[in-house]
C-alpha cells in the first residue's frame, strides 16, 4: 500500500498527512519493537525520519491517562470502539470513535482515549514534518 512520501508533507498540513497515514496503514506484517503498558500493548511498526506508526491492541475498559504530545498525532479505529475525551479551555468534552474513524489530535492538546470495546488502532506521531 503506498504511503505519502516527503514531497507530500509540502503540500498537505501535518495533521492532514498523519490523517491519511493513519487510515492508509490498517494492514501491518510485522513489529518493529513491542511495548506493553499493562494490559495495552502496542508495537511500532514503522519508523522514517518524520514520523512513527504504532498499532495499538486496547481490551475492553482499558483507558490511556491523560496526555498531550509536542507534534501532531493522527490515530485510526482499526476495530472496536474508544471515547476520546479533550481538555480545552478548562472544558471536557467526549466523543465516541468506531472502527473506520480517522481522528487529528492537534499538539499541546490534553487528551486521553478509553476502550468501550476490544479495540484495535493505528497511530501516527510526527517528528519533523513541516
Amino acid at each position: 500500500m503506498p504511503l505519502a512520501d516527503t514531497t507530500t508533507a509540502v503540500a498537505l498540513q501535518p495533521g492532514v498527512l498523519l490523517r491519511e497515514i493513519a487510515a492508509g496503514y490498517g494492514v501491518v506484517t510485522a513489529a518493529v519493537a513491542t511495548e506493553s503498558m499493562g494490559p495495552l500493548r502496542r508495537e511500532l511498526v514503522l519508523s522514517t525520519p518524520t514520523y512513527d506508526v504504532w498499532v495499538m491492541s486496547w481490551p475492553a475498559g482499558e483507558a490511556a491517562d491523560l496526555h498531550t504530545h509536542e507534534q501532531h498525532v493522527a490515530f485510526h479505529v482499526v476495530s472496536g470502539s474508544l471515547m476520546e475525551e479533550r481538555i480545552g479551555n478548562g472544558v471536557a468534552t467526549r466523543r465516541t470513535h468506531v472502527a473506520g474513524d480517522t481522528v487529528v489530535v492537534p499538539p499541546a492538546t490534553p487528551h486521553r482515549l478509553i476502550s468501550l470495546h476490544t479495540s484495535t488502532t493505528v497511530h501516527v506521531h510526527a517528528k519533523e514534518l513541516a
